[in-house]
């Protein structure tokens, strides 16, 4: 399979155009859109907590599924 690359903007209909690519007509292809993460004041990509603590997922194996549901994990709590 032969990968082609091209950024572009999507205009104000909504419609992306993309021209000059390099195959011939009749040529079947397979199109997906990624929308660019936008830098921030850092100028690094932004991202989420959530996306962020992904890495994080899974890695405590021995915790009570939802401490809201116990009122034992509350004992204490606040004073």
């Amino acid at each position: 399979m032969y990968a082609h690359r091209m950024e572009t903007t999507i205009d104000k209909t909504g419609a992306v155009t993309l021209d000059a690519l390099p195959f011939t007509p009749g040529d079947e292809v397979e199109i997906i859109i990624l929308k660019r993460e936008t830098a921030g004041v850092s100028g690094q990509p932004s991202l989420s907590f959530a996306r962020i603590a992904e890495a994080f997922r899974g890695k405590i194996k021995q915790a009570p599924a939802d401490l809201s549901t116990n009122p034992v994990y509350f004992e204490g709590f606040g004073e």
